[in-house]
């Protein structure tokens, strides 16, 4: 793909270099399909040990490591567990909290509604679909079907007419359908709330699905907003099954989960760390 290459992430390490140079740096990322590859049942994922081992490094040389998925946050979590990261699940409907997931109480009211959905599609008992249940979120995944294209088409002729009788709101990801409660909160909330709670300089985001489009608008955003002074980039992570509107939303691109690795590598290289930034005259 030619966007692709001249997005990568190695033709514009000058942009990386001025994003990491800022004092206060946060790091955000999705989990599936960035940090841990793509599994046949979502049960299954599990991150790169060497994505791991990146992040404890450069957990202690940014000011946050956060993650912002679309699974339940006591999941995401529960596959990467550090005490030092912020956790955001359920496209931001969520938050992990001293005393658990914490989440945005205006969801509840659509429990019942969306375990409505949810029981209809699992009674139509299609094979190779998986329906995930996440209290306040549901995704139907059907990447193991048979003929992915034709059960998606037929997931969705089933789904938009129950979603609009429910008013639940829905969405298509890398071989899902999401369910959501059709409220102002995903994962552009949630990068929002990070740069704010811990005042960022800078902020770099991964991510790799429509779901992350948000995040990434929403840095945009930030960046052009000329009350703060804030640098960020996102990076997409490119897969065969990408759709081309990742290019027009991402700054840059990595190709796979082991380019992420990769630039995850090159990040914590040249991240200089706190002690010699101390040094410098930098607070």
């Amino acid at each position: 793909m030619k966007q692709a290459v001249d997005q990568h992430w190695e033709q514009h390490t000058d942009r990386l270099r001025r994003v990491l140079a800022c004092s206060r740096f946060g790091l955000i990322s999705d989990f599936d399909g960035t940090l841990s590859a793509f599994a046949p049942h979502p049960d299954v994922a599990t991150i790169v040990p060497e994505n791991a081992r990146l992040l404890d490094g450069l957990a202690e040389r940014v000011t946050v490591v956060a993650l912002v998925s679309g699974r339940s946050v006591q999941d995401v979590r529960a596959r990467f567990t550090r005490p030092q990261l912020v956790y955001y699940g359920n496209h931001g409907l969520e938050r992990w909290s001293a005393d658990g997931p914490r989440l945005v109480e205006t969801a509840l009211a659509w429990r019942e509604r969306l375990q409505t959905v949810l029981n209809a599609v699992r009674a139509l008992e299609m094979a190779g679909v998986i329906v995930e249940d996440k209290d306040v979120t549901g995704s139907i995944h059907y990447r193991l079907a048979a003929d992915p294209e034709a059960t998606k088409a037929q997931l969705q002729a089933y789904l938009l007419p129950l979603c609009k009788l429910t008013g639940l709101q829905l969405s298509a990801g890398q071989f899902i359908w999401d369910i959501k409660p059709p409220l102002r909160v995903d994962k552009g909330t949630a990068v929002r709330a990070i740069a704010d709670d811990y005042r960022l300089e800078s902020v770099l985001f991964f991510g790799d699905d429509v779901t992350d489009y948000a995040a990434m608008r929403a840095l945009r955003e930030l960046a052009a907003d000329p009350t703060r002074d804030l640098q960020t980039l996102s990076v997409g992570v490119v897969h065969p099954t990408t759709p081309p509107d990742l290019f027009a939303v991402c700054d840059l691109t990595a190709n796979g989960v082991p380019d992420v690795t990769h630039c995850l590598r090159w990040i914590l290289e040249h991240r200089t760390p706190p002690t010699a930034r101390q040094s410098l005259g930098e607070n």
